[in-house]
């Protein structure tokens, strides 16, 4: 494999042997190939000027990897959005990634990066266009130091979450950012957004990478970091994948340390009463997360505490944890879906557990499963409130009206830095804490479930003043949404990205 830390821009190459060959034989009977060399006296006007040699091409860089250019039809993990692309290629190393986008003919724009695909959006949209799939350049090249001391692991960017976590455990370190789902990878989540309500942490994982290589739209692999360009890094880590393909990350890493989740059933006989009651306990802990059901001015709560040094599961909390994990992993799979799902039991008062034992897989559902979907939307902590009372009575009418309801509402609080590290999209904002509020469904195609997510979009965003993601937030329209041209190269820039630019 190339070292992804030296530059290799497509199309620098040498003279040819033949080149080299047929210059020495002009030199030979007097006849200079370059501009400043004189001609020998008497002779110049005796000997015949050579024929221009035609400019060679630029070479076909070799592609090692899978490549199917037969047509065929992918889909999102949830099976919602479908593209055809003209190429799909799947790249085992550094240097194929650059032959991707450095040949435009082989491999037609736009060009497109993809993990686990488990956005529920049209991101992955890219007909005729070439996706590059990075789930084989999985590597984890091990620990170091970064220029500021900090202890960091090198990763490559088709990494699953998952695998990183399990690498780390074994050494017990871990990385703040310990989602439920472990199948996104490393690239994706670092130039997307994410969400997690982390012991410690800002709460979203592209904040812990100090460093990231990528190869740019002319073919050529760059590394930004902190230590030398921050604004640089910090943009590039706003750009949905747009400024370029990133193959490797630096990420900050910490010891491992154990959570204890204290669990609650809060019952309140309004909106503003609920939202009371699920702030008093976020301010009483170090991490939050609940589900919501605001139908029923209900929550199911988990208070988080850090519990101490630890890296994995302590034995007295099994198998308790393990019916734990193995139900919240099928409640997400199916959606939150009663339907399918066996009775839950209820969870323990309190536990103590490491979360990244929390962090799962999950399969590719068939079309007739039911599976998770959901819109997501961020907020200021300090409109809990207000999101809680417009969003009950926006549900309350679209059931009286349609019969509807989603499955619930997943509730996240997240750690906002200075607007520096995160200057665009998401947590933009300046120090502070955000909420996501997201409405799961377990039927992405239900058109009931997709009205609602429609008429949801207008109230989050532009009554409540929310913002989307384009990863995370289905059926956005330019005016829900900004992306700042100067982050996206048109190498890189599909249709649906292209009209969100401004």
């Amino acid at each position: 494999m190339d070292d992804p830390r030296e530059s290799d821009p497509v199309g620098e190459v040498g003279p040819s042997r033949r080149g080299v060959l047929r210059g020495a034989a002009l030199a030979v009977v007097g006849i200079v190939t370059g501009s400043t060399a004189p001609a020998s006296r008497g002779t110049a006007a005796d000997v015949p000027a050579a024929p221009p040699t035609p400019a060679a091409p630029p070479p076909t860089r070799p592609f090692q990897g899978l490549i199917d250019a037969e047509g065929h039809v992918y889909h999102n993990w949830g099976r919602s959005q479908e593209t055809r692309p003209g190429v799909w290629v799947e790249p085992i190393s550094v240097a194929d990634v650059q032959a991707v986008v450095g040949d435009p003919v082989r491999f037609p724009g736009p060009v497109s990066a993809v993990g686990g695909m488990m956005s529920v959006t049209g991101t992955i949209g890219n007909d005729g266009g070439t996706i590059v799939s990075m789930r084989k350049l999985d590597a984890i090249h091990g620990l170091e130091r970064d220029a500021a001391g900090r202890q960091v692991v090198r990763v490559e960017a088709g990494c699953r979450l998952k695998k990183l976590h399990l690498w780390l455990q074994a050494r017990d370190l871990e990385i703040p950012f310990q989602a439920e789902i472990g199948d996104a990878t490393v690239g994706s989540v670092a130039a997307g957004d994410t969400k997690d309500s982390s012991l410690d942490g800002e709460g979203y994982f592209s904040a812990g990478v100090v460093s990231l290589t990528f190869v740019d739209e002319t073919g050529a692999v760059r590394t930004l970091d902190e230590a030398t360009d921050p604004q640089a890094l910090a943009e590039f880590k706003c750009s949905y994948g747009l400024s370029g393909i990133i193959v490797e990350c630096l990420v900050e890493v910490r010891p491992a340390i154990l959570c204890r989740s204290r669990f609650s059933i809060v019952r309140k006989d309004s909106p503003e009463a609920l939202a009371a009651a699920i702030r008093e306990r976020q301010a009483g802990c170090d991490a939050f997360w609940a589900t919501v059901w605001l139908d029923k001015l209900a929550a199911l709560c988990d208070e988080r505490f850090q519990a101490g040094p630890g890296a994995v599961t302590p034995p007295d909390s099994q198998p308790v944890f393990d019916a734990l994990r193995i139900q919240r992993r099928l409640t997400i799979q199916h959606g939150l879906s009663a339907k399918d799902l066996p009775r839950p039991t209820p969870p323990p008062a309190e536990i103590v557990y490491s979360r990244a034992d929390c962090v799962n897989e999950y399969w590719r559902p068939e079309a007739t499963e039911s599976r998770l979907d959901f819109q997501y939307y961020e907020h200021d902590l300090s409109h809990l409130e207000r999101v809680f009372t417009e969003s009950h009575a926006f549900t309350i009418r679209f059931r009286d009206a349609h019969g509807f309801l989603p499955n619930g509402w997943i509730l996240y609080f997240v750690r906002r830095p200075e607007q520096a590290k995160k200057p665009f999209g998401l947590y933009s904002g300046g120090p502070g804490t955000s909420f996501s509020f997201d409405p799961v469904y377990s039927d992405p195609l239900d058109p009931l479930w997709q009205r609602f997510a429609k008429e949801a979009n207008d109230v989050a965003i532009h009554t409540l003043g929310g913002r989307g993601s384009p990863i995370q937030t289905q059926w956005l329209t330019p005016d829900d949404l900004t992306i700042p041209k100067q982050l996206a190269r048109p190498r890189f820039t599909t249709p649906y990205y292209a009209r969100f630019l401004g």
